[in-house]
């Protein structure tokens, strides 16, 4: 057979092979175009169709040889690179992509998509102001690219610059109203900002979109949270639940809205749920911890306290709830070393100054409790609490004039008609002591 027969008969097996690729008949496409290398074995296209194939049934080490010999058939063959280029970004060896990104914009610069693409690789490989400078050359040569928006704004919110993230995530949406995931992010990028009302409208424009997206009835309960609006917040939890019952993290939020509401024993049954999934998180039993305590069941959050301070020796907030356990199951002595240990830990942890000044009160030793006292008062020289705890301690220890002095500055900074403010006024005129307040 001749030389011109042969190309010709290649290229009708290639032919053969594209009318099935766009019938989806992809293991005869592969047959065809493999006929065709074998009667041309210079026939790059085939060997470049047959790539596209394979890259297609996620065979992508034979499909990244089949563009080898493509681009060592033709090396300008600027397509080639971006396939192959296509299928490293697949499996997630960007560099590689991004050298053969390179390489097809070289040979082609007003190919956007290679632009696009490598932008992509940089993203990922955190190069961002590469990423970027890609981003914006794809959406100058494709002005309606929305996918370059998306993840220019998306380069913009891993730099924290989610000004400039929510200019391309609306951008991306004006394009594509549709576009969920846009309005998911830009609904971060708003929380972030604290715009809680602007991130609330796009988690339910998003679930308008899409009612069973868990991200988003996730997102929105969180919102919820942080607007303080507990039970629209539970509402949405309930519904991640409902769409995944195996979604940790859907307990525990539901945990906190429940603890916020003071909703204890619902809060100690999320806990005891997300625990059951994670009984590795030390936050989990913190949390359950303190609902416990708040429920007055002391010995089960000493418990849940030891477990999570097993998992994170440093976590003071664990000391500091464990000793106020104590301190109510009259274990005095135990609950000053762990108070001890919180400040150890966290030497300007002002609740644990006041808590071991008031457990070193409870055993009689006023100095002591005199000193941790002025401590907190010089952590947080504008908190009401420091000064009434020494003023009570001066009282203790008969010294009136002191006494006089904290409680009038105690007076300043607490609302008059409180129970408190009003027990130091009368003490204060029975003692004909002054009322600065």
């Amino acid at each position: 057979m001749s030389g011109a027969k042969n190309l010709k008969e290649a290229e009708v097996w290639i032919d053969r092979g594209d009318e099935f690729v766009k019938n989806e008949v992809f293991d005869k496409a592969v047959e065809c175009y493999t006929r065709a290398i074998e009667i041309n074995p210079r026939a790059s296209f085939a060997y470049f169709k047959r790539g596209n194939v394979l890259a297609t049934l996620n065979s992508y080490k034979n499909a990244i040889t089949d563009y080898n010999n493509a681009i060592l058939l033709n090396d300008n063959f600027s397509f080639a690179y971006f396939k192959r280029g296509s299928v490293f970004m697949s499996i997630n060896q960007f560099q590689a992509a991004v050298d053969d990104f390179s390489k097809a914009i070289l040979l082609n610069p007003d190919f956007s998509f290679a632009h696009y693409k490598r932008g992509y690789c940089q993203m990922k490989l955190k190069n961002n102001a590469a990423a970027l400078a890609d981003f914006e050359i794809a959406i100058e040569q494709n002005p309606s690219y929305m996918l370059a928006f998306l993840n220019r704004a998306n380069v913009y919110f891993s730099m924290k610059d989610y000004d400039k993230a929510i200019e391309d995530y609306t951008r991306a949406i004006h394009l594509d109203p549709q576009q969920d995931h846009a309005l998911l992010s830009r609904g971060l990028a708003y929380g972030n900002l604290k715009k809680y009302k602007e991130a609330l409208s796009d988690y339910t424009r998003a679930i308008g979109l899409n009612p069973e997206s868990l991200l988003a009835h996730n997102y929105r309960g969180l919102i919820h949270s942080k607007m303080k609006k507990f039970e629209e917040a539970i509402q949405d939890f309930n519904k991640v639940i409902a769409i995944n019952p195996d979604a940790p993290d859907a307990y525990n939020n539901r945990g906190i809205a429940h603890f916020s509401l003071k909703m204890y024993n619902e809060a100690v049954e999320d806990y005891t749920k997300a625990i059951q999934f994670n009984n590795h998180s030390a936050s989990l039993y913190f949390n359950r911890a303190n609902c416990h305590y708040y429920l007055k069941n002391f010995v089960e959050a000493i418990v849940d306290f030891d477990k999570a301070l097993e998992m994170e020796p440093n976590l003071y907030s664990a000391y500091f709830g464990r000793a106020n356990c104590q301190i109510y199951l009259n274990q005095t002595k135990e609950a000053i070393k762990d108070f001890t240990k919180a400040i150890g830990i966290n030497q300007k942890f002002f609740q644990a100054y006041i808590g071991r000044g008031n457990a070193y009160m409870k055993m009689k030793f006023n100095k002591k409790a005199l000193e941790d006292f002025s401590l907190a008062i010089e952590i947080r020289p504008d908190s009401a609490l420091g000064y009434m705890n020494r003023g009570i301690a001066y009282r203790t220890e008969g010294k009136n004039e002191a006494a006089a002095r904290d409680f009038n500055q105690f007076l300043k900074l607490t609302p008059a008609n409180s129970s408190n403010a009003l027990q130091i006024k009368q003490w204060l005129r029975k003692n004909n002591l002054p009322i600065d307040a």
